[in-house]
């Protein structure tokens, strides 16, 4: 049998939930927007957004009158997805999940998550003060958003290198032994 080269894809004959595990925790934090997916009526929506990840939720920042935040109350479902952006198809890889969305009201996972924010994106910390504290010339939104968490129910990977056509289930936390 011919080894294979390295333009082709491997098999999924023999991976491991924890290298699958790794593959996504790697997507995960090398990604910044993850983006959002809603219905209302059997209207669907789709929006971008800049995400944190700590386990076991994806925080981000929005306005509670956005479109899909309106549409994701009441528990219902909500789609997202987290992609790298490529122009060989062998490198595309991409998380799709389901799962619910909720606004974080929690003093400590407030601060952890906004801790986590303003290190991955610092540039944020502006637009995040209290307009009081704004500077000159920079928009005002830190009263105008709130922390949410999407909370994945079900997880799927697909890369293209480890397994072409096919979604790959994921465990992001890993369980006790």
């Amino acid at each position: 049998m011919d080894s294979k080269t390295s333009d082709q894809a491997t098999t999924d004959d023999h991976l491991e939930p924890e290298e699958i595990r790794r593959q996504a925790r790697s997507l995960i934090d090398a990604q910044r927007t993850m983006v959002l997916a809603t219905e209302e009526r059997n209207v669907p929506w789709t929006a971008p957004v800049y995400y944190v990840y700590s386990e076991p939720h994806f925080y981000f920042f929005s306005s509670p009158r956005a479109r899909h935040i309106r549409q994701a109350g009441s528990g219902k479902a909500v789609a997202a997805s987290i992609f790298s952006d490529s122009d060989q198809w062998l490198d595309i890889q991409g998380l799709q999940m389901s799962g619910t969305l909720m606004e974080v009201k929690k003093p400590t996972d407030r601060l952890n998550a906004i801790a986590r924010f303003l290190i991955k994106f610092p540039f944020s910390k502006p637009f995040l003060q209290p307009e009081a504290k704004q500077l000159k010339g920079t928009p005002a939104v830190g009263e105008r958003v709130r922390l949410y968490a999407f909370t994945p129910q079900e997880i799927y990977l697909v890369n293209n290198r480890m397994a072409f056509g096919k979604r790959l289930p994921v465990e992001l936390q890993r369980r006790a032994r």
